[in-house]
Parts: structure tokens; C-alpha cells; sequence
């Protein structure tokens, strides 16, 4: 025969640590790079990181992913384009970043600094500084874009 259960919440026999305070459990945040690739959710999650950051750090943060990187300027020169192209030498399946291109923003964008990742498997994806309605597109997007989020005001 078992003991009647004399705790203060019915049904808790066994339960470790019951608390009536205890914390919801909070979202996990995935990380910005799987195993050296770039995720939809990484830069949904993580598009900071890109944002108001110059050639320099984003090359940093491409080698501490094991990416071999070098500079070279954009196509685009003589059409006054100011950005650079990050481009990258050990693509892999793991390491699916190809090329970033860092534009300190332009005339045909509306002036806003963007960020275009090309992938080997994701195609696209473009980390604007700036809101939708500042940034100007010619209707020939062929990237996934992410613009800068807006702050919940308290």
C-alpha cells in the first residue's frame, strides 16, 4: 500500500525541482553558421552581424569560420558603385558561402548600406541596413532580403 501523497501540489510526487515560479522556457536561438554554412534562420536570427560592419570585420568573421578570403572590387566601378567583393576560395559543402559583396549604398538602392551573401545552396540573401520603405529596388531582386528590425518601443 502507498503512502497517501502529502505534498502541496497534487499530482507532483516525483516531480524534482516543482516551482510555481519557474521561468518559461525561452526560444533557442540558432546560430549564425552551422558547421561553417550560413542558415535561413542564422541570418534571420543573427542579421546584426552584418549590419553597419565594414569589409574588414566581415572578413574577420568569415575566417574564424574557416573561410579563405580576399578582396576584390566590384564590377560595377565605373558605374560609380562604392562596394566591395568578399571573395571566398574554400567553398565546400559544409562551408557554402561563395562571395559577399558589402555596399556602403548606392543611388539605385536609395543610398541604404546592404550586405549580399551569394550561396552554393541558398541562393542569395541580402542584409539591408535600412527599412523597406527606404531602400529602393529596380523590381530585379534576386535575393532573399532581410532589413533591419524595428524595436518594440516600451
Amino acid at each position: 500500500m502507498s503512502k497517501p501523497d502529502s505534498g502541496l501540489f497534487k499530482g507532483t510526487k516525483g516531480a524534482k525541482n516543482a516551482s510555481i515560479d519557474a521561468e518559461p522556457k525561452k526560444k533557442k536561438i540558432p546560430p549564425l553558421f552551422r558547421n561553417g554554412g550560413i542558415t535561413y534562420s542564422g541570418i534571420s536570427a543573427h542579421r546584426e552581424k552584418f549590419m553597419g560592419k565594414n569589409v574588414g570585420q566581415i572578413m574577420k568573421l568569415l575566417r574564424k569560420q574557416g573561410y579563405v578570403v580576399s578582396l576584390k572590387p566590384s564590377k560595377r566601378k565605373n558605374q560609380g558603385s562604392k562596394a566591395k567583393i568578399i571573395v571566398i576560395h574554400n567553398p565546400s559543402k559544409q562551408r557554402n558561402i561563395t562571395q559577399v559583396q558589402v555596399s556602403p549604398g548606392s543611388k539605385r538602392h536609395g543610398g541604404v548600406p546592404y550586405v549580399k551573401i551569394s550561396t552554393s545552396n541558398k541562393g542569395r540573401l541580402k542584409i539591408i541596413n535600412g527599412t523597406r520603405k527606404d531602400y529602393k529596388s529596380d523590381g530585379e531582386e534576386n535575393a532573399r532580403l532581410y532589413f533591419r528590425r524595428r524595436h518594440k518601443q516600451k
